[in-house]
């Protein structure tokens, strides 16, 4: 079965509970930065994964880790909790929670 299609894109509460009748209980999402951007802008994600390399691309049209929208102010962002640090080489890792909670209430 093909899952639902929305003018977002895929519906992402669908597929997530198509797996869930599939006992699948963790996901994985390796995606670009607008995928990922579904994901949060969903409230589906509860952790997150960054990896940084010792560069700097930069540019106007340079890929972002997370694209969609953003947030309509700063204190409207996601906060991450128990965020970890580790280095992998000469890249860093940083893992954490992704809260429901944001700045402002």
């Amino acid at each position: 079965m093909t899952a639902p299609v929305r003018k977002e894109g895929i519906d992402l509460e669908w597929v997530l509970k198509k797996l869930g009748q599939e006992e699948i209980i963790s996901l994985l999402v390796e995606g670009g930065g607008e995928t990922n951007a579904a994901f949060f802008s969903a409230n589906l994600a509860h952790r997150v994964a960054f990896f940084y390399a010792p560069l700097v691309l930069g540019g106007r049209d340079a890929t972002k880790s997370v694209g969609g929208k953003g947030v309509e102010r700063v204190g409207k962002a996601p906060m991450l909790g128990q965020a970890r640090w580790r280095r992998i080489g000469e890249d860093v890792l940083l893992t954490a929670t992704l809260g429901r909670d944001s700045v402002e209430p």
